[in-house]
């Protein structure tokens, strides 16, 4: 998912606040939750973005969920995206948001999809390696695929790295068409 310029902007404003309060990490995890709430929960989504609501039951929405629970700053945050009506962005802002916060700690998400649930002693000889190559620490994201037959597929970014049974039968058949 690609952000907009407009999502892009009011992260970097966010991120500006949560560096000046020295608030990053916490403001990032409340803003996971609060997307991750608004997301998972179809009903509070669709009030949200209701255009015929007005902005005045949305604060109140936000009052009742978030006050006090989550950053002032972020509440407020919030608040302003309902005032501009750009909640609808909120998704995309988080995740520029958090583009923003592993830029600032030197951090990469990386996916990793296997044929089986990776070990413990995998998962981190994995976060190595690619911490190794990429020079930066890594978030590993992992997931099961039993589609994959074996192996293991990472993406980092745009980089897709393909060590999977699948991939390497692919490229192999495709090896053998060349020749």
């Amino acid at each position: 998912m690609s952000t907009s310029p407009a999502e892009k902007e009011y992260a970097k404003a966010l991120f500006m606040l949560a560096r000046h309060t020295d608030k990053i990490e916490k403001i990032a995890e409340e803003f996971a939750a609060v997307v991750e709430l608004i997301e998972s929960n179809r009903q509070v989504k669709y009030f949200l973005l209701a255009p015929q609501l007005s902005n005045k039951k949305k604060h109140r929405l936000l009052k009742t969920a978030f006050e006090g629970r989550v950053d002032e700053h972020l509440f407020k945050f919030l608040q302003v995206l309902i005032d501009k009506r750009r909640q609808d962005l909120l998704a995309g802002i988080y995740k520029a948001y958090t583009d923003q916060v592993n830029q600032h700690f030197n951090r990469v998400e990386a996916f990793a999809t296997s044929a089986v649930e990776l070990t413990e002693k995998e998962r981190d000889s994995l976060i190595a390696g690619l911490s190794k190559h990429l020079d930066s620490s890594v978030l590993l994201r992992a997931s099961v695929d039993p589609g994959l037959l074996g192996g293991l597929v990472c993406r980092v970014g745009d980089m897709v790295y393909d060590g999977s049974l699948r991939g390497r039968l692919t490229r192999l058949g495709e090896q053998i068409l060349k020749e």
